[in-house]
């Protein structure tokens, strides 16, 4: 699911996604960005290097942005079930990384070139390491956890609020597991843990040290779409606080359970996160959890189900991709129904009675009816739904994408004049898909020429692009340049943009025909 038409689905590159991709192109040509890029208002620029090869080996294309990080999300999925597998029960670790795999939120955010979705595998990764150390007493383990942990912090900036919710969930897991006569070399254990994620992470610590940083202005402009930040919150009397915080909770449970918001940055919010089927099973699963809740799986996964969401609660933004490390442990919980009924559906089988016999196909049945239902219901709902929405086309720009992709194939001395009342042609998205072109706006919003047709030099060739409500010059173009050729485009029934390409006027030729 994660691989299907990824270049395509969604169509355009976000100017966030090929953001990454400008920093990929520095880092080729030389330039240093550092552990922390200015790009999309600040993120760690840890994906701009993991970026980097695909680029190189595929070119300037959304497939070769968005590879690596949806190989990052596949990662997600056998790393779950190896964490469950090692500290809980088999059964339970299939159904956990088969829900994982057929998640809408989780698939949702593991086919853009976004950051959310890599933290969460790095914190399962390094839960994992921690488990095995844990079992085997291996130093080495622990170790490898640290530095797991460490790297963590180039991924994404939310990444902090992660690291809080393991180390809450090492902290009980070491008081209520590890006391006792090996206590002083489990303590040796988790000081190496320590230092390895801090000197990985140094780096990183080095540039957030300093109050002058890129990052803390990140924090300050993102701090700002907090609803205890809003200006109606703060002229509120203590009821009206209440309100406005309850307001916004439900908000929140609402883009998770029964109604998300649009979210005009990634496009998200055509359905809730979770599908009934999946949420049925969530809140069963975390009933049956409470019984079991000394073992150590069960406390990193409640753990990283409540700390890591708790920023998005009060935030107005980015509440459906933040939280995305919460997604595997969220699954986790869900799996433990399933797991329970296929477990005594195995148990009954077993028993020789007829009606055990058929209790167990039918146990059988409803895992797998379950199963397929939550699967269809999230192929539905992203290949067609998602795909065929007029939102996430908006949100995605197709227009600029389908645009830089023809600009990027004129002839290198073709004059380009862009007219388009959303974006500058140095938007990100043509910088990435089409890095080598040169340009000029010529829409009033981007330039001061006053919607001006004039050509500069008529020696060279040259090309009209008209997008959105600029279409409507087309006619007076072809009035004013006669002998062009025309080109439309279209996708899926909707104009992409329009083109008039003129030849170099002394060239005295034929004008330009054909694709």
């Amino acid at each position: 699911l994660r691989f299907v038409r990824l270049g395509g689905i969604p169509y355009g590159v976000h100017s966030d996604e090929a953001q990454l991709g400008t920093d990929a192109h520095k880092i080729l040509q030389g330039d240093f960005i550092g552990v922390y890029t200015h790009a999309v208002l600040g993120q760690p620029s840890g994906h701009a290097y993991l970026t980097l090869p695909s680029i190189w080996l595929l070119g300037d294309t959304a497939f070769a942005l968005r590879l690596p990080l949806a190989l990052v999300a596949l990662a997600a999925v056998p790393l779950l079930y190896l964490l469950v597998r090692v500290s809980y029960a088999r059964t339970e670790a299939f159904f956990a990384a088969v829900l994982l795999a057929i998640s809408y939120w989780h698939l949702f955010y593991s086919r853009v070139a976004h950051w959310s979705i890599s933290y969460g595998t790095v914190v399962l990764a390094v839960l994992l390491c921690f488990m095995l150390g844990l079992q085997s007493g291996r130093r080495a383990w622990f170790i490898a956890s640290g530095a797991l942990l460490g790297l963590g912090a180039y991924t994404y900036n939310i990444y902090p609020v992660a690291v809080v919710a393991v180390a809450v969930a090492v902290a009980i897991i070491s008081w209520t597991h590890c006391r006792g006569d090996g206590w002083r070399r489990y303590r040796l254990s988790l000081a190496a843990m320590s230092a390895a994620a801090l000197i990985v992470a140094l780096p990183m610590i080095v540039y957030v040290a300093n109050p002058d940083s890129y990052y803390w202005f990140h924090v300050n402009n993102y701090s700002e779409v907090g609803v205890t930040k809003s200006p109606e919150y703060k002229d509120a009397d203590a009821l009206g606080k209440a309100k406005l915080i309850g307001e916004q909770a439900r908000t929140f449970a609402g883009a998770y359970a029964w109604d998300a918001p649009l979210d005009i940055v990634d496009g998200n919010g055509l359905r809730p996160m979770f599908d009934p089927p999946t949420l049925i099973l969530l809140g069963v699963g975390l009933a049956m959890a409470f019984w079991r809740r000394r073992e150590p799986m069960v406390i990193a996964a409640l753990c990283c189900f409540v700390i890591i969401p708790l920023p998005a609660v009060l935030q107005r933004g980015s509440i459906m991709r933040e939280p995305l490390g919460a997604a595997p442990f969220a699954m986790f919980f869900a799996a433990l129904p399933l797991a329970w009924l296929w477990r005594h559906a195995v148990a009954m089988r077993g028993d020789g009675e007829r009606a055990g016999q058929a209790a167990s196909v039918a146990a059988i049945a409803a895992v797998i009816a379950t199963l397929a239902l939550i699967t269809t219901i999230t192929v539905r709902d992203y290949f067609w739904d998602f795909r065929t929405d007029p939102w996430p086309r908006t949100i995605y720009f197709s227009e600029m994408t389908t645009a830089s992709e023809y600009m990027r194939d004129l002839p290198p001395d073709t004059q380009i004049l862009f007219y388009s009342e959303r974006a500058s042609i140095n938007l990100e998205t043509r910088q990435f898909l089409a890095p080598d072109v040169q340009g000029t706006d010529r829409s009033s919003q981007f330039s001061n020429s006053g919607e001006s047709i004039e050509l500069p030099d008529r020696s060279k060739p040259a090309a009209f692009v008209l997008l959105g409500d600029y279409l409507s010059l087309l006619p007076r173009i072809e009035a004013r340049y006669p002998g062009g050729y025309e080109r439309k485009v279209a996708r899926d029934g909707k104009t992409e943009f329009y083109a008039y390409e003129l030849p170099a006027e002394q060239t005295g030729g034929p004008p330009v025909t054909g694709p």
